[in-house]
């Protein structure tokens, strides 16, 4: 498929621009006719959107004076449906000074950076497709903001001269205000997900269920309240636009553990203490004599049985060991033992604990 490039638009004689206009208002009635009715006129003042014409494509047998012909026709029938064109030169000279191509800006977040560059609420894309002098032509009129394909308009010029299927494309360009017309009576749309799913969603205050939600909401701004049990409450603002949808996947954050993890620390500090020391009692005691009566001693005057409690000594020990490290790292999670600056601006830490021994 091969690119054009094109200039400015040429003044356009005044019976051509009528008929253009007629032929734009009898395709914009036909594509309304299945339209629900408006319930109020997109602009009543007769104002005019800002559109830019970011692409025309062509395949087959189109003359270079025949392309550029086509692009005369597709800015005269968006001038015709009151639309305030930008096209040729100055286009490309914004995309590139955004870093942006023609041939390359298809969708998603790069027409959204295209329409800002531009200054444009619309984009349009169009296409006219050659074959044994049939001549198949499709616009897309794209939302800058969100990079939705809001309308398409498609004709099919059959056994066709060049000048009857130009005609067809200012047709065609001329018929996309109907669809933008019926968009603008269009409710926005929002979908609301969230991570996990399963949150409770408020809607401006009000409660309105739980996450996923699809939902008409009334043009404007609004507030999005998400929560849930040991998530960190999510609020988010969003602006709703008549005839956009939107999906928006919101992630909540874990709440950090509500634990009294110094309190948890000291405590495992101090009952290792005590059973480090009971373990040294243990190994210290260990093989010494129980007392016992005159009679019950041999020759050498030794009580016959003796404290075993090295086994226990051990238990302690083990006990003693893990329960200070686990109580070290309490105290590290709580903050116990990190720098704090003092007042002469020297790092200082909050606590140092050492224990030592040996079995």
């Amino acid at each position: 498929m091969a690119y054009m490039s094109y200039g400015s638009p040429v003044r356009v004689p005044a019976a051509r621009r009528w008929g253009v206009a007629l032929g734009g208002l009898a395709a914009a009635l036909a594509l309304t006719a299945s339209a629900r009715p408006a319930r109020a006129q997109l602009d009543p003042a007769g104002g005019k959107q800002r559109v830019a014409v970011v692409r025309l494509a062509f395949e087959g047998n189109v003359p270079e004076a025949a392309r550029d012909l086509f692009a005369q026709r597709l800015v005269e029938g968006l001038a015709a449906a009151r639309f305030e064109v930008m096209t040729g030169a100055m286009v490309k000279e914004r995309l590139a000074a955004a870093g942006l191509g023609a041939d390359s800006c298809a969708g998603g977040s790069c027409t959204g950076k295209a329409s800002r560059a531009l200054g444009v609420a619309y984009l349009v894309f169009a296409a006219v497709v050659e074959h044994d002098k049939t001549y198949d032509i499709t616009l897309d009129l794209v939302n800058g903001g969100s990079g939705v394909t809001i309308g398409t308009n498609r004709e099919r010029c059959e056994i066709c001269g060049v000048e009857e299927a130009s005609e067809k494309v200012s047709l065609a360009a001329s018929a996309l205000r109907a669809r933008l017309e019926a968009l603008a009576n269009t409710p926005p749309r929002f979908i609301i997900r969230s991570r996990p799913a399963g949150a409770s969603l408020k809607l401006d205050g009000e409660a309105i269920g739980k996450t996923p939600v699809d939902r008409e909401l009334p043009p404007g701004v609004h507030k999005l309240e998400l929560s849930t049990e040991g998530y960190d409450p999510l609020e988010r603002t969003v602006t709703a636009v008549n005839g956009v949808d939107e999906t928006l996947d919101l992630d909540l954050v874990v709440l950090p553990s509500k634990l009294p993890l110094r309190t948890l620390g000291w405590t495992a500090l101090a009952v290792g203490a005590a059973a480090l020391a009971g373990a040294v009692w243990a190994e210290s005691v260990d093989g010494q004599e129980l007392s016992c009566s005159t009679g019950e001693r041999d020759p050498f005057g030794h009580c016959p049985r003796v404290r075993s409690t090295r086994v226990l000594g051990a238990v302690l020990a083990g006990v003693g060991a893990a329960s200070v490290t686990l109580g070290g790292v309490w105290l590290y999670l709580s903050g116990i033992g990190t720098p704090h600056a003092t007042e002469a601006g020297v790092p200082t830490t909050t606590a140092s604990i050492g224990i030592q021994g040996r079995f």
